[in-house]
């Protein structure tokens, strides 16, 4: 079976010698050199169709250039950019074997080791960088490890150095003085970062952002002119036609030394008149374009601009909002995951085990969050119904850490002590039936008072026929039951939802007709009788 390399295309094995040595290096006089050129400036429509027409064509040059100046000149999307590029940090990086077998676990514990030592964890935000470009590489850094070879780290590649098939636009080949060069197998990790369909290169959203960072150029530029004049009455200087050149320059150097220096001399024959110039109101429409343009930049890079842009709204806008983020996050996590499987997991394949073991399953699956209200109350009233709740979920939860060894805590709470008129409760004895134990209870609650009580008297009826519960256990019962078959909080919160939502049960509807029957027995004095 064919081994294939990134683009589905057959590729021969390397030996262990090559791998140990870079291929994409700079070098004097070559193509790949560290200068770059800066297009931005004095970017204008023209310039900025052409060159990301070129970029479709095969010469990205000037488009990645743009894309980086873009990341140094405009502090908003910068900022966007930045947010989401560390978004997958705060995710936790999972690697599973492919399946029971030892060779899948090795494998899966090799990739875990590699991707969590910190040479290639601190190089997951390069490999982001294909976010804003379109696509990264970076290249893979062997060593040996006794007879083996050992993934020691990855080092960024300057996306320049690469050109893209110009037939089909998604194969990817190194600049050479010799013309363009396939990339060695196993040694490289190259990122698509696909926020659209289409060609690679046209995927980045630097290619989104650039007009509107063109525009907000522009106000921008047009601001600061305002500025710098902001406040300063316009001056405006006479001559007489009998004036000579020398004159005349005389009156301008005036009138502008009037509005810096504010001190001037001009001839007696010459005027010079100062107008106050009515410019209220007109210096928000630079703020509000440039802040147009951000919200817009906001809305491509993170989808959505509540958590970044002071808008109507408030919290409750910016809670929405920030779900389409997670939603956005989830997304680039996910593709990663596919990359690293595909450039990480399969060289350490192909390098030590057979081809038929199965590749890791990596992934960033987002952070749980749970409500920390709704845990406190499950740690009251779930164990009383029979329901198991892990220590280490709830330190996780509250972001509590185990104590150590002789390390101050804090105290249970002190038991309740009991009430002294609260009387004892009975010993265990002989079981006794349900009449005679209402018998010795009325007659106990007579002494206690004489004149009764007609609901009182009601309640040790129905506990004594067994009537309330039996409703209770109807009931209450199916509730406890669904609670201790969940296997999730979620599953609780919903098990408690529904029930709550649901319609009163019988022990509401007996308890209900029973107190009112009570009391009227007691009102006009008569027997008590049961509400059934």
């Amino acid at each position: 079976m064919a081994i294939l390399d990134q683009f589905g295309r057959p590729m021969q094995r390397v030996p262990d010698a090559q791998l140990l040595q870079r291929q994409a290096v700079a070098a004097l006089g070559s193509v790949r050199s560290i200068h770059t050129g800066h297009p931005a400036d004095g970017l204008n429509p023209l310039r900025l169709a052409a060159l990301l027409r070129e970029a479709e064509t095969g010469d990205a040059t000037a488009y990645l250039e743009l894309a980086e100046q873009m990341e140094e000149k405009d502090l908003h999307y910068s900022a966007v950019l930045g947010v989401r590029k560390r978004a997958i940090r705060s995710l936790e990086l999972q690697v599973d074997p492919g399946d029971d077998s030892a060779a899948a676990g090795e494998l899966a514990q090799m990739t875990r080791e590699a991707l969590t030592s910190a040479a290639v964890r601190s190089s997951l935000i390069d490999l982001m960088d294909a976010l804003g470009k379109g696509f990264s590489v970076s290249e893979i850094l062997w060593e040996r490890d006794g007879k083996r070879l050992r993934l020691a780290g990855l080092e960024t590649v300057d996306p320049r150095w690469f050109e893209f098939d110009r037939e089909n636009g998604k194969y990817l080949y190194l600049r050479d003085t010799a013309g363009p060069q396939p990339l060695r197998p196993d040694s490289y990790v190259i990122h698509f970062a696909k926020t659209k369909s289409g060609l690679p290169i046209r995927g980045g959203l630097a290619r989104l952002a650039a007009w509107a960072y063109l525009f907000k150029n522009y106000t921008l530029k047009d601001w600061s002119i305002f500025l710098e004049a902001y406040g300063h009455p316009l001056r405006l200087g006479k001559y007489g036609p009998s004036s000579s050149p020398e004159d005349r320059l005389t009156l301008l150097r005036a009138a502008r030394q009037i509005g810096v220096d504010m001190a001037a001399i001009i001839p007696k024959d010459m005027d010079l008149e100062v107008i106050n110039a009515a410019i209220s109101g007109s210096e928000k429409l630079y703020e509000g374009n440039a802040r147009y343009w951000d919200e817009q930049i906001s809305k491509g890079v993170l989808g959505q601009v509540a958590t970044t842009d002071a808008i109507a709204g408030g919290h409750a806008v910016g809670n929405i909002h920030e779900k389409v983020r997670d939603d956005i996050r989830d997304a680039d996590a996910e593709q990663l995951a596919t990359t690293l499987q595909r450039d990480i997991s399969g060289p350490l394949r192909r390098l030590h085990f057979a081809d038929a073991v199965a590749l890791p399953k990596i992934s960033f699956p987002p952070p749980e969050s749970v409500d920390p209200k709704i845990m406190l109350e499950l740690m009251e009233k779930g164990p009383k119904a029979g329901l198991k709740i892990a220590v280490s979920q709830v330190r996780e939860v509250f972001a509590l850490r185990e104590p150590e060894d002789g390390e101050e805590v804090l105290p249970a709470p002190a038991p309740e002590k009991p009430n002294p008129e609260t009387p004892a409760p009975p010993e265990a004895g002989p079981k006794v039936d349900a009449p005679r134990r209402t018998d010795r209870q009325a007659a106990a609650r007579a002494v206690a008072d004489p004149a009764g009580d007609s609901i009182d008297a009601l309640i040790d009826e129905l506990i004594g026929e067994g009537t309330l519960q039996q409703a209770m256990t109807g009931e209450i019962g199916a509730l406890l039951e669904a609670i201790a078959a969940a296997n999730s909080l979620e599953q609780v919160q919903d098990v408690l939802a529904a029930f709550t939502a649901a319609a009163p049960g019988p022990v509401a509807d007996l308890l209900t007709r029973s107190t009112f029957s009570a009391r009227v027995a007691g009102e006009v004095g008569a027997p008590i009788r049961d509400a059934e």
